[in-house]
């Protein structure tokens, strides 16, 4: 008898310990631009689960959720962009802007977002151009071209503007199954990832730089993997008849002198070894202060200030691919 209440009691007690650890974190630790609650309620509220092996997790149709203080939403496709018919009106040339969370805008209200900076800019200057914007984070190169073929393509998009970060060569991630506390306890998403820096401080786990640079060894099969996946946009593109365009977005945690010239000089020669246009958009940022382009001192996504930045290489750019598309299909003129 005494076993059972001794058991009973520990029971009652952990109960009662977890639930107030689990209030005072998201009393006094929530305050909605707390990064790991924030991707945790992301990946809860937008995103789903995809069994193609080659994509694995989208973005809801229709959802929509409060992350980091900005308001995201997407549309029927589970694009974070307006509705947009599923055939350009005629004249109107299409942009997809294809990327990770650098594109799906992290942190950053959508027209706040370089797509939809971009494409408000060329409006504005006359252009007839529409836009839809299949940023999902923690996708990487082929989940992006996978994304693309598989939910964008339909939309028959005119240009395929693909934004390339430094982590798109990383392999695909594993899908494990999830418990409970992983699906409905903020306190235990806050232990875990704290636990995880804490171990990467003192373990062996390397730093980030050392990280980011080993994704890049020419046997590494994330690499690998991107590389073919540029080249399969490169095919897409051709067989669909529409112009791709990179862009390379800097890693914005050091800008001068820039870490990793030779990463992106490795990308650079793949894409345009494919006779596809690269453009570096380390210049338009490389002189500012790297903390004044992050969405928070911890979390160093581009913020609206980067995206401001990065539009002004992006439109000159755009605006000579639709010199092109104007004089020989008429389609974004102004």
């Amino acid at each position: 008898m005494n076993f059972l209440k001794n058991t009973l009691l520990v029971v009652v007690l952990t109960t009662v310990c977890a639930l107030c650890l689990e209030g005072m974190t998201r009393l006094f630790l929530d305050t909605g631009m707390l990064y790991e609650l924030e991707m945790w309620r992301y990946a809860r509220d937008v995103k789903v689960r995809d069994m193609n092996p080659d994509l694995g997790h989208r973005h809801r149709p229709n959802a929509e959720a409060q992350l980091m203080g900005v308001k995201v939403t997407t549309d029927s496709h589970g694009f974070r962009s307006s509705e947009i018919p599923e055939k350009a009106p005629a004249g109107v040339a299409r942009i997809a802007f294809v990327g990770d969370s650098t594109t799906l805008g992290w942190g950053v209200a959508q027209n706040e977002t370089a797509a939809a900076r971009v494409t408000a800019a060329l409006v504005k200057e006359g252009r007839k151009v529409d836009s839809y914007n299949l940023g999902v984070g923690n996708h990487n190169t082929l989940q992006e071209l996978t994304l693309f073929r598989d939910s964008a393509a339909k939309l028959k998009p005119d240009i395929i503007v693909l934004s390339y970060f430094i982590n798109d060569a990383e392999p695909m991630p594993t899908y494990g199954q999830t418990s409970w506390l992983d699906e409905h306890s903020a306190a235990w998403v806050v232990f875990k990832y704290r636990l995880d820096s804490l171990m990467r401080q003192f373990g062996e786990a390397p730093d980030w730089k050392r990280y980011y640079r080993e994704l890049y060894k020419d046997d590494a099969a994330g690499w690998q993997q991107t590389r073919k996946a540029i080249q399969g946009f490169a095919t897409t593109a051709r067989e669909m008849g529409v112009k791709l365009v990179v862009f390379n977005i800097p890693e914005l945690r050091e800008l001068k002198p820039y870490p990793f010239p030779e990463v992106t000089a490795k990308v650079k020669a793949d894409v345009e070894g494919l006779g596809v246009p690269f453009f570096d958009m380390l210049p338009t940022v490389q002189n500012l202060d790297p903390a004044s382009l992050w969405v928070t001192v911890p979390d160093p996504h581009p913020n609206g200030a980067a995206m401001a930045a990065f539009t002004t290489m992006m439109v000159p750019e755009l605006n000579k691919l639709l010199d092109g598309l104007c004089n020989d299909q008429g389609k974004g003129c102004k």
